[in-house]
């Protein structure tokens, strides 16, 4: 028993983290953190879908880099890669503003990834 618990300890000690998933769930936060901050100051629809567009840039962007990388090793165009990203990044803000609609009324709040 002593030996499982041992070498289930050394193997998570062994993982390392995803950098991809560590880029998308900081972009993901932090879309959170503006769809709470719109909420809080009682944005409308429209003014948060602006908002949206432009935020977390800094985030967008590693989160952007990442999946292209990835998508390249994959053996993508740069074409390809480049617009499975923006995809998977617009799906983010997409997701993030539908909440926002939804919850803007009742003014629910989303809880970030840990």
């Amino acid at each position: 028993m002593l030996t499982l618990v041992a070498a289930t300890m050394l193997s998570m000690a062994a993982m390392k983290a995803d950098p991809m998933d560590d880029a998308r769930k900081a972009f993901n936060n932090c879309m959170i953190e503006t769809h709470n901050k719109g909420i809080t100051d009682k944005l409308s629809p429209s003014s948060f879908t602006k908002a949206a567009d432009e935020a977390c840039m800094t985030e967008r962007t590693t989160y952007r880099d990442i999946l292209i990388k990835s998508e390249r090793s994959y053996g993508s165009s740069q074409k390809d890669a480049e617009k499975f990203a923006n995809e998977e990044v617009q799906m983010i803000v997409d997701s993030v503003v539908t909440s926002f609609n939804e919850n803007v009324e009742n003014g629910a709040k989303l809880t970030p990834e840990k």
